[in-house]
This record gives C-alpha cells, sequence and structure tokens, in this order.
C-alpha cells in the first residue's frame, strides 16, 4: 500500500504540482500533503511490529543525518514559538514549519527504495510522457482556460485546474539517465525540451544546465550529454529559421520565439542595454528585467533587515512574518517565500536557520555519494545538484509541490546505502527487493537474506 502512495504522490506532484497540492478540503486547511503525513505516522509501513518511521533512526548510517534533521526540526518548531510570541499569526505560523517537516517524506522515499528500487525509472518515464503530451496541450490551448479550483482562501492566488507543467527539467535529466537510446527515448527528448522552453522559466533553464553538467563530468555519460545537447540545438535552429512563433501562455506572457527566449535570457545580465535590446527584437526584455529587478531587491532587503539587530542575525524574525512588507512594493500582498532557499531561511530562521539547513542538505548529498559507490544510479546527484539550484530562484523547500517530490526522489535513490544495515537490523524477519540486497556490494558480507 506504501509502495503505491509513494508512487501517486510522486507523480501526482510531479505532474499537478500546485493544484495536486491543494487536494483536501481548503476551508479547513486539510490539505493531501499533510494527511499524508499524518497517515504515514499512524499507520505508515512497519518492520516487524515497530512502525517504519522509528525504525530509521537505529540505523547507524543514518546517524549524522538523523542528528542534523533533528536540529533542522526543533528550530524549526523554536521558530514557530518565536513567531507567535512575537504577534504573528498563529496558522500562518504552522504552515511556515512546512519548510522542517516536509523532509519527513524522505523516509517513505526509503522504504519505497528499499522495497521497489526498479520502480522510480519506470515512473520519471511515464511521467516524461505525461509532461510531453499534457505540456504542449498546457502551450497551445490549456493556459487559456480560466478554471480555478473552489474553496480557496481570497487571500491565496487562484489556484488552476490545468497547473503549468514546471518539472520538465526532472523529466529530461530522468530520460537521459534512465532512458537509453531508442528512437522513442529521443523523441521524448525532444518535446520535452520544447515544453521547458515554451514555458520560458529561466531560472529551470538554469537548473537543467547545472544537472547535466554533473551528469557529464561525475557520472561520465558525456556522450549521452553531446548527443542531447545536438538534438537541443536542432531544436533552437529550427525555431529560428522557420521563424516559429505562437502566444506564450496567459501566466508567462509574450509569444514563444527564439528572440522571446533570448531576451529573457539577456535581460537579467544586461538591464543597461535593455533599449538596444528592446531595439534588436530580443523579447519584452523590459518586463523580463523588471521581475529579475524586484526580486534582487527583495532579496538585499531580507539581508539588510536581518543584519540590523544581534537577535535578528541569530534567528531571524519567526515563522508568520510577512516578510513581503519589508519593501513597499509587496506590502499587504500575500507572497510568504521570496523564491529563493538561502533568503528564506535566513528572513524566517536567522543565520543559525541557515547553518542548519545547508547542515542537512550536506549529510543528505554525502548519502547520496555513498549509495553512488554501492549502486551506481545516473539520476542521483544530477537531480540533486538541479533541485538545489532550482531553489534558489523557486520555492522549493518551503512549499508541498516543491518540497515532497523532492525529498521522497532523494530517500529513493538513498536507500542502497542503508539496505544491508537494515537487513541486518530486522535479523532477516523482512524481505527486501532482491536486487536492493545483491546490488549493495560495498556491504554484502553482511547481509542476511
Amino acid at each position: 500500500m506504501w509502495i503505491s502512495a509513494a508512487a501517486i504522490l510522486l507523480v501526482g506532484y510531479l505532474c499537478l504540482s500546485r493544484t495536486f497540492s491543494y487536494l483536501g478540503v481548503p476551508q479547513w486547511n486539510a490539505f493531501i500533503g499533510e494527511a499524508g503525513l499524518l497517515m504515514l505516522f499512524l499507520a505508515g509501513p512497519r518492520v516487524g511490529r515497530q512502525s517504519w518511521i522509528w525504525t530509521l533512526p537505529k540505523l547507524p548510517a543514518l546517524k549524522r543525518l538523523r542528528t542534523a534533521y533533528a536540529l533542522f526540526l526543533i528550530w524549526g518548531i523554536v521558530e514557530v514559538a518565536h513567531g507567535i510570541l512575537s504577534g504573528n499569526p498563529l496558522l500562518t505560523s504552522l504552515r511556515d514549519l512546512g519548510f522542517n517537516y516536509y523532509p519527513i517524506y524522505f523516509a517513505l522515499g526509503l522504504w519505497t527504495g528499499l522495497n521497489a528500487p526498479d520502480l522510480l525509472p519506470k515512473l520519471i518515464r511515464g511521467f516524461a510522457w505525461f509532461n510531453a503530451i499534457y505540456g504542449v496541450l498546457y502551450l497551445f490551448f490549456l493556459s487559456r482556460a480560466e478554471w480555478s479550483l473552489p474553496g480557496v482562501s481570497d487571500e491565496v492566488a487562484q489556484v488552476p485546474i490545468f497547473p503549468q507543467p514546471i518539472y520538465s527539467l526532472i523529466a529530461i535529466l530522468g530520460l537521459l539517465a534512465y532512458g537509453g537510446r531508442s528512437r522513442s527515448n529521443w523523441c521524448l527528448l525532444l518535446v520535452n525540451a520544447f515544453v521547458m522552453l515554451g514555458m520560458q522559466f529561466r531560472t529551470e533553464w538554469l537548473a537543467f544546465l547545472v544537472g547535466a553538467g554533473t551528469f557529464c563530468l561525475l557520472m561520465g555519460y558525456g556522450k549521452r550529454v553531446l548527443a542531447g545537447a545536438a538534438m537541443f540545438a536542432v531544436l533552437v535552429a529550427a525555431m529560428y529559421y522557420t521563424n516559429f512563433t505562437f502566444p506564450g501562455p496567459e501566466l508567462r506572457g509574450g509569444d514563444v520565439s527564439i528572440q522571446q527566449l533570448a531576451g529573457r535570457v539577456v535581460a537579467p545580465f544586461q538591464a543597461d542595454l535593455t533599449d538596444e535590446t528592446a531595439a534588436s527584437g530580443l523579447g519584452n526584455s523590459e518586463s523580463e528585467e523588471s521581475t529579475f529587478v524586484w526580486r534582487t531587491v527583495w532579496w538585499l532587503t531580507i539581508w539588510d533587515s536581518v543584519q540590523e539587530s544581534a537577535p535578528a542575525r541569530v534567528w531571524g524574525f519567526g515563522y508568520g512574518y510577512p516578510l513581503g512588507d519589508l519593501v513597499p512594493y509587496l506590502r499587504g500582498a500575500f507572497i510568504r517565500t521570496p523564491h529563493n532557499l538561502f533568503f528564506y531561511a535566513l528572513g524566517y530562521g536567522g543565520w543559525v536557520g541557515v547553518a542548519l539547513a545547508f547542515l542537512f542538505q550536506y549529510e543528505i548529498l554525502r548519502l547520496l555519494r555513498l549509495s553512488n559507490r554501492i549502486r551506481r544510479d545516473p539520476f542521483s546527484l544530477p537531480f540533486w545538484t538541479a533541485m538545489t539550484t532550482f531553489a534558489m530562484f523557486f520555492p522549493l523547500g518551503e512549499t508541498p509541490y516543491g518540497a515532497i517530490p523532492f525529498y521522497l526522489i532523494l530517500g529513493w535513490v538513498c536507500a542502497p546505502a542503508i539496505a544491508a544495515e537494515f537487513c541486518k537490523t530486522v535479523q532477516g524477519r523482512w524481505r527486501l527487493h532482491e536486487r536492493t540486497v545483491t546490488e549493495t556490494r560495498v556491504l554484502r558480507p553482511q547481509i542476511q537474506t
């Protein structure tokens, strides 16, 4: 049951993102992510008579990760108390704690990775098919639909029935890692690349480049990356020579064309050349520049505000604090996240919160490297580097549609690092997937089958 639950949660969040996260009873602030966590504690997978959640801390390989996460979670609870004592709303303060409790889904990912290690590549490929078909339909038709989910608070921006496809980079990295060299795989890569370009998310483009670079440098798949780059170049060249243009999604604005895409790339780095780039036809550079500028100014204001006093430097402003009120153009707006992992942790939790957040990510990276030595997985490290880059410009850790699939996948690919210890701990009372056990080559002498 829990393998199926993990698969549904992962595919649901990847495919429908924010719309899927609002499934539940919005009037009661009860959503599928929180409901899944509650069920995981009350009726989660069991090892003998004990819950999996309480078995995990006993595994020696997870000792450092367990300590780092315990500190991270405790500091989040401290920030909730800090926010409430500072006069911030109770529900808002508890909502911001999601940054600290969504990583619990890492435990469900570990469980699924131990029992169904071969399922993740199949899910990623299935998601790539969905993203290709749905993404094209969204670009040309569905983005014009004005339907939204009922029951969502007026303070929150409308939640569309048809969400934006925002995880094309995961589909492409997954296809590069798991897809092989078949003709259908390259066609699927091409369509997903078109969707990623058409959505015009500069952050996604940057994250994908970082992930692809990691894939090439660390995993030794340079030829496959070069083939993918050549295919991407053919797509761009075809759009350029045919002057291919179509109206972009309503929420993104502007037409989709090579000139528009180039304008989005140029604007943040050549703000002083806005008039020249506009005159040369490189899209609506002024609007792209303004989006970059207002976020940068907000980040700098958060930095300056935290540095003004010693208490703020230590523990920030506390959960529930309206960070948007620090700048006049966001005052009163319902924007709680600066779309940056560092500034989110700094603004709400101070430098202690930043240190604990990055310590937790470092311990996950250490476990990923151990897992990769045991079972060489071409997807794990590129995924982590791409998504942590994504988190610097996207609300990844603080939103359910970002954090839950992120930690589920990380737990899934970290499972080989604990497979042998888990077998030894339960003394053969739980039958693991045969491939998980036999591929744990480094720890094979300790495995009890």
